[in-house]
C-alpha cells in the first residue's frame, strides 16, 4: 500500500487512462472518485498522488491541506499535478492551492507517456526513501528506548549496591557550583530529607575545624591531580560526630579545564570505632602480658615470704610479740597477694578454680561483710530469687570481685545511697548484644545511686590502674580484675553509668545443672602428715622450692628435692621411690604438666599437685590434676597433700620407673 499511485482525476477519460498506463508497467494505481475520497485513501498509507490541477478547482480543498499539515515529520508525499496547459497565467488562488500542497511535480499537459512515467518513478523513489527514514528513526527510537530502561536499570542497580554499601554519590558542577547528589548522600550527613542545594562549601562547613583546612585543600589539589581521596570527621545536622570517606574523579572539558567532579561518600564511623577497640584490645593484650609476668615473678617471691612467716608462726606460738609481728607481715603478703591476684585476673592467667557454686548462698555468706564495709550510710538491697541454677565459677574469686564492686560503689556514694544486689537467670541465643555464646547465664548485678561516670570515664573504667580515686586511693585494679574473672569464666562484664545517675554494673557467669558444692569451713592450723610418706618436689626457683619443702618437712613429710622436670624424670628412671609429686607448672624446658604426661607415659600413676604462680593450667594438664596458686599458705599446702595421700591404702604403689 505504501508504493501506490493515488489518481484523482474527474473529467474525461485522464484517470483510466494514467491508471492504465501506470498498471502496465508494474505500478499499482488506485483512482478515486472525488477530493473526500483520495483524503481517505492518504490515511491508508500511499506512495504518490497524481492528481488534475482542474480537480482542485471550485472545491473546498481545506481537508486535504489540513491532511497535509499534519503529515509526521519524516513524510512529505510528493504530489504530481497535471496542470491545463494553458497559455494564460496562472490565477493567484491556483498557485496557493498547489503551494499549500507542499512536494509537488508539476507536468504541463499535454505530455508524453515516457514523461509521466518518469515523474511517478522518481516520485515513488522519492517516498520509499521517506519510508526508510521513518523505519530507521522507529528503529533509532526503540533503540533509545531500550537504552535508556537500560541505563535506567543500570542507575537503579547502582543506587541500591550504594545504598547497601551504605554510600551516597555526588556530582560537583564546578560551572555553577551546585551538586547533584543521591538522598543517601544528604543522609550520611545528617538530614533526614534532601536538601535543594548542596555545594563544596556546604561539605566543608560540616568537617571537623582540625581537619577543614586540610580538606579544603585536597578538593584544590583534586582539580589537578584529578582525583580527590580524603578521610575527615564531620559533624552531621543532627549534632552526631561521624567519620566519613569520600571519594571522586575529576572530569575535563576539551580545553583540559576541570569541568566536574563525580564521586561517592561513605559513612565509616563504625569501621573508626572498630579500629578504635581493635587498638585498644591490643594494648590491654600487651598490657595483659606485661602484668602476667610481673605477677609470676611477684608470686615467686612472696611464696617463701609466706611459707617463712608460717613457720615462724607455729615456732613461736608462746611469744606474743613475735605473733603480732608475724601477723602483720602475713597481713601485708596477704594485701600483696590479693593485688597479684587482680593483676593475674585482668591479664585472665589466674589459677581459677570453677566449680558449681550458689550465688545465692555466696552472697547471703559475705553480705555482713559488705554492709560493715560499706558503713551505716549505705542500705543494702539484696534481689536474690530462690532456686536459680548454679554458676560455674571460683568461688575465692567471686567473692573478691562482688567486693571489689561494693568498694567501688561505696566511693560512689561519699554521702550515702543504696547498693543493689541482684541475681538472675537469663536464656540468651546467639544473637545478643552482649557477646556471649548461645545458653543459660546467671547474671549478677551491682548498682548504686552514686555519683556516676561520663562516658570517657565508662570507656576506661576496665583498663588497668585507671582510677578517679586520687593518688593513694585505689590501685586501679578492681572492675579490671573483675571483668578478667568473668571472661576467664566464659561471660563477661557490661557497665552502664551517667552522671549523677549512678552505675550499674552487671557480671554475666555460665549456668550449670551441677549441684553447689560445700565449700566448707577453713582450717587454721595445717594437717600433719598421717603416716610416713615422701614428697618428690619440683620448682625451678630455689627460694620457693627451699620455702616449700621446708612447709612439708615441718608437718613431717620427707622431701626430695629436684630443679627441673628433667631431673625430675632422670630421678624417677633412676629408681627414686616417692609417695606423691608437688610440681611447680612454669618451667623452662618442660612444664609440670608434660612432667606429669611424661610420668604416666612410663606408667607412674600416681597423685600429682601443681602449684603455679601464672597460668590456671595449660592443655597439657590433665584433668583430675590438682591445682594449688602461689602464693600458698602452710594450711593450704598441707591440705591438698594430705587430701592427695587419704585415700591411699597401706599398700598403695610408690612413684618408681616401670618394668
Amino acid at each position: 500500500m505504501k508504493n501506490r499511485v493515488l489518481i484523482l482525476a474527474p473529467r474525461g477519460r485522464d484517470a483510466a487512462i494514467a491508471s492504465d498506463l501506470l498498471s502496465r508497467h508494474s505500478i499499482r494505481a488506485d483512482v478515486c472518485a472525488d477530493l473526500p475520497a483520495l483524503v481517505a485513501e492518504l490515511n491508508e498509507a500511499a506512495g504518490v498522488v497524481m492528481l488534475t490541477e482542474e480537480s482542485l478547482a471550485a472545491v473546498d480543498v481545506s481537508a486535504l491541506t489540513d491532511w497535509v499539515a499534519r503529515q509526521p515529520a519524516w513524510s512529505d508525499v510528493p504530489f504530481v499535478v497535471l496542470a491545463n496547459g494553458s497559455r494564460a497565467p496562472r490565477t493567484a488562488a491556483a498557485s496557493d492551492r498547489l503551494a499549500e500542497l507542499g512536494n509537488v511535480v508539476l507536468l504541463e499537459r499535454p505530455l508524453h507517456a515516457e514523461a509521466m512515467l518518469g515523474a511517478i518513478r522518481s516520485a515513488v523513489k522519492a517516498r520509499n526513501r521517506q519510508y526508510e527514514v521513518r523505519d530507521a528513526a522507529v528503529t533509532l527510537e526503540r533503540a533509545v528506548v531500550e537504552r535508556t530502561a537500560e541505563l535506567e536499570d543500570a542507575r537503579d542497580s547502582l543506587e541500591v549496591a550504594l545504598e547497601a554499601a551504605g554510600m551516597g554519590s555526588w556530582d560537583i558542577d564546578f560551572l555553577t557550583g551546585d551538586a547533584r547528589r543521591t538522598p543517601r548522600h544528604d543522609e550520611i550527613f545528617g538530614y533526614s530529607e534532601p536538601l535543594d542545594h548542596w555545594d563544596v562549601d556546604m561539605f566543608l562547613g560540616h568537617v571537623d575545624a582540625a581537619d577543614r583546612d586540610a580538606v579544603a585543600d585536597a578538593f584544590t589539589t583534586a582539580l589537578t591531580s584529578g582525583t580527590l581521596d580524603i578521610e575527615c570527621g564531620i559533624t552531621a545536622a543532627d549534632g552526631s560526630h561521624r567519620w566519613i570517606v569520600a571519594k571522586g574523579r575529576v572530569r575535563y572539558d576539551s580545553d583540559g579545564m576541570a569541568a566536574r567532579m563525580t564521586g561517592v561518600v561513605s559513612d565509616v564511623t563504625d569501621r573508626k570505632d572498630a579500629d578504635a577497640q581493635l587498638a585498644q584490645a591490643q594494648k590491654m593484650d600487651a598490657i595483659g602480658q606485661l602484668t602476667g609476668g610481673v605477677a609470676h615473678d611477684f608470686n615467686n617471691l612472696l611464696t617463701p615470704i609466706v611459707g617463712s612467716l608460717d613457720l615462724l608462726r607455729r615456732r613461736y606460738k608462746e611469744d606474743e610479740r613475735t605473733q603480732r609481728m608475724i601477723a602483720g607481715a602475713l597481713q601485708a603478703a596477704d594485701r600483696a597477694a590479693t593485688l597479684t591476684q587482680r593483676l593475674l585476673s585482668f591479664a585472665r592467667r589466674q589459677a581459677l578454680q570453677p566449680r558449681a557454686v550458689d550465688i545465692g548462698g555466696l552472697i547471703d555468706g559475705i553480705v555482713d561483710l559488705v554492709r560493715r564495709s560499706l558503713g551505716p550510710s549505705i542500705a543494702v538491697v539484696l534481689d536474690v530469687p530462690q532456686h536459680l541454677s548454679s554458676a560455674r565459677v571460683d568461688p575465692n574469686q567471686l567473692e573478691l570481685a562482688l567486693l571489689n564492686l561494693a568498694i567501688n560503689a561505696r566511693d560512689a556514694m561519699p554521702s550515702g545511697g543504696r547498693l543493689t544486689l541482684g541475681v538472675s537467670e537469663v536464656a540468651i541465643d546467639a544473637r545478643n548484644t552482649v557477646g556471649l555464646k548461645a545458653g543459660r547465664y546467671i547474671r549478677l548485678l551491682a548498682a548504686d545511686t552514686g555519683t556516676g561516670m561520663d562516658q570517657a570515664t565508662l570507656a576506661r573504667a576496665t583498663e588497668p590502674f585507671f582510677s578517679t580515686k586520687g593518688v593513694g586511693k585505689g590501685t586501679g585494679l578492681g572492675l579490671s580484675m573483675v571483668h578478667g574473672l568473668a571472661a576467664q569464666s566464659g561471660g563477661t562484664l557490661t557497665l552502664t553509668s551517667e552522671p549523677g545517675a549512678g552505675t550499674s554494673v552487671e557480671l554475666w557467669l555460665p549456668a550449670t545443672e551441677e549441684a553447689a558444692v560445700d565449700l566448707g569451713e577453713q582450717v587454721a592450723e595445717p594437717v600433719v602428715a598421717r603416716q610416713a610418706a615422701t614428697v618428690l618436689l619440683v620448682d625451678d626457683e630455689e627460694l620457693v622450692r627451699a620455702a616449700t619443702a621446708d612447709m612439708l618437712r615441718d608437718i613431717g613429710y620427707t622431701v626430695i628435692e629436684v630443679g627441673s622436670a628433667t631431673q625430675a624424670l632422670s630421678a624417677v628412671r633412676s629408681g627414686l621411690a616417692a609417695d606423691v609429686l608437688v610440681s611447680d607448672y612454669l618451667m623452662p624446658g618442660m612444664t609440670g604438666g608434660q612432667l606429669i604426661h611424661e610420668l604416666r607415659t612410663i606408667g607412674v600413676q600416681l597423685p600429682a599437685l601443681l602449684v603455679t604462680g601464672y597460668a590456671a593450667a595449660g592443655e597439657d594438664v590433665p584433668a583430675d590434676v590438682q591445682r594449688l596458686a602461689k602464693p600458698f599458705r602452710q594450711v593450704d599446702l598441707a591440705a591438698r597433700v594430705d587430701e592427695l595421700l587419704r585415700p591411699s591404702t597401706p599398700g598403695r604403689p610408690r612413684l618408681q620407673p616401670a618394668d
